[in-house]
């Protein structure tokens, strides 16, 4: 029997050591959402994989999932615009839980993360938390002003932007809102 590997971009949000020679990844994944990945000796000086792996990145990654824990068997670090990449690992790492496909946050944070050098820096703060606790289900986006979830999902990121610039106020004031109504 052939064992399933399989390939998907993430975001590296953070790795802990685990044993000598060990570590262990939080991935976030278009396709599996919010995954622990285990990796076999990439703590060795002669690993291949412990440059590509890297906190607070992009990677290809191949995975290959065993009876309890996914494991990392390759990856190949991608080209970032780390303007807010903070930002989004800490966010992803506080409301995503377990794993659940996440295509379109997935897709929409990295459209933001490609755009991000366009925009000033507090503003694309705001609109990273408005996407996730839209995408979440928490947010409501006719606060922005779409008209339902279809038309939101059908702007893109600098349409987003365009009417985050338009409403500003409203939306941080959403925001924070939902964030204490939901004890986030």
């Amino acid at each position: 029997m052939a064992i399933e590997k399989y390939t998907t971009k993430s975001i590296v949000i953070d790795s802990y050591a685990n044993g000598e020679n060990d570590r262990v990844y939080k991935l976030f994944t278009r396709e599996f959402g919010l995954i622990m990945a285990h990796a076999k000796s990439i703590r060795k000086l002669e690993s291949k994989l412990r440059a590509h792996v890297l906190p607070r990145s992009l990677a290809l990654v191949t995975l290959v999932q065993g009876k309890e824990v996914w494991r990392l068997v390759g990856a190949e670090e991608q080209k970032l615009e780390d303007k807010i990449i903070h930002e989004v690992t800490s966010l992803i790492a506080r409301f995503i839980r377990g794993e659940g496909e996440h295509k379109i946050l997935y897709d929409r944070i990295i459209d933001l993360i490609n755009e991000a050098k366009k925009y000033d820096v507090q503003k694309l703060r705001l609109l990273l938390y408005y996407i996730i606790l839209t995408e979440l289900g928490y947010a409501d986006v006719k606060v922005l002003g779409a008209k339902n979830m279809k038309e939101y999902l059908s702007w893109s990121v600098n349409d987003l932007y365009t009417h985050l610039l338009l409403v500003e106020k409203n939306i941080r004031n959403h925001v924070h809102a939902v964030l204490k109504e939901a004890q986030l």
